[in-house]
């Protein structure tokens, strides 16, 4: 799942829930900034507000972090249920991170997440969970059992869905997972999607209205998704890694569609903003020069820069960055942008305690 689903249908889910317009952009834009938040900023080093953050995505999933391994199984391939029907692979491989909708350790996330009443935090858990869906049958881990056949076959691609590419991020998309039975190879993204809004609906429902009766929680929920159904439109079986990466027509249409919906008084009743992942970011940090080269880095692809600096960082073992500064040394701690990072590092937390005693500890890994 990409911004689609993380920020706009999130959003539409939150409103719809019971959030007020304010509450439902922050937990849809942390859900979405999960994402994004790929740099470790060393904030004004040397004096007593000295900051660095914790990132929650790595910048190129074919060339992980290996030291920021736990990042995955915690924040977008939360294992599941080993042994799974609907995992069922043509080899019979069975593996202890293989992620599952809606699985145990996720739950347990979300609801640790939603009993602290933090947003960020909630948005947070709600991209873990629903990643369980769209990233269903991955792992997040080095490990020949996330290939699929093809030109990725021998690529460096082995953590979660890299050697599927963007084909599990695509709402309106059916394709095959070829490793899997053919009872069960036939992936169409829009149901899975529409299942986990559904899902999320009724856990971001009950927290806003416990009370609430299950034939009305379920009425609101059918609902929900025949709105979500409509905005995604129809399915296609078409698929070409270069059309997705710069051919938007069809997303773009989709969103503007997210985007009308939103309108409606049940989804908050105005439009929502676009989505831009750079906007908590600007609001609290100095040093624009510095900030506009970060951002050029993200927004022209031939630019390899970020995927060098990786891999020297990890060949030397070290971190380097440059030194930024705060807009407002007595109000940072109050932004989006501080409260989102210390929602990561908390969550962190609570979820690799969580993950230890359901599923590591079932394992012996050198690198979580």
């Amino acid at each position: 799942m990409d911004h689609e689903f993380h920020y706009y249908m999130t959003y539409l889910i939150a409103a719809r829930s019971g959030f007020n317009k304010k509450d439902a952009e922050t937990l849809a834009y942390s859900s979405q900034y999960i994402d994004n938040n790929d740099h470790i900023f060393n904030i004004s080093p040397g004096t007593d507000n000295h900051y660095q953050n914790y990132i929650s995505q790595t910048k190129n999933i074919t060339m992980p972090r290996k030291k920021l391994f736990r990042i995955y199984p915690i924040f977008h391939f939360v294992p599941g249920k080993v042994l799974a029907k609907d995992s069922r692979r043509k080899d019979g491989k069975l593996h202890h991170l293989n992620t599952t909708p809606d699985n145990k350790n996720a739950n347990q996330i979300l609801d640790s997440a939603l009993e602290t009443n933090n947003l960020y935090k909630i948005g947070l858990a709600v991209h873990a969970f629903a990643d369980t869906y769209a990233h269903q049958n991955f792992v997040g881990y080095f490990e020949g059992y996330n290939h699929l056949g093809g030109v990725l076959q021998k690529s460096p691609a082995k953590v979660g869905h890299a050697s599927a590419t963007h084909k599990p991020d695509i709402p309106n998309l059916i394709w095959e997972d070829e490793r899997l039975c053919s009872f069960n190879c036939k992936r169409n993204n829009k149901e899975i999607f529409l299942k986990a809004a559904g899902r999320i609906f009724e856990k971001l429902k009950l927290y806003n209205n416990p009370q609430i009766s299950t034939q009305k929680l379920e009425s609101e929920k059918e609902e929900l998704v025949s709105d979500l159904s409509a905005a995604i439109g129809e399915t296609t079986e078409k698929y070409s890694f270069f059309s997705n990466l710069f051919d938007k027509k069809d997303k773009n249409l989709r969103i503007k569609n997210y985007r009308k919906l939103s309108q409606q008084k049940q989804y908050g009743g105005t439009r929502v903003e676009k989505y831009n992942k750079y906007k908590w970011l600007d609001r609290v940090l100095a040093n624009p020069v510095k900030i506009l080269w970060f951002k050029l880095q993200r927004e022209i692809p031939l630019i390899p820069i970020p995927v060098f600096i990786e891999a020297v960082k990890d060949f030397l073992g070290i971190e380097f960055s440059f030194k930024y500064s705060w807009k407002d040394k007595n109000k940072y701690k109050n932004s989006h942008w501080y409260r989102f990072q210390k929602a990561v590092k908390e969550l962190q937390e609570e979820a690799e305690t969580i993950l230890e005693n359901n599923t590591l500890s079932k394992m012996e890994l050198e690198e979580l």
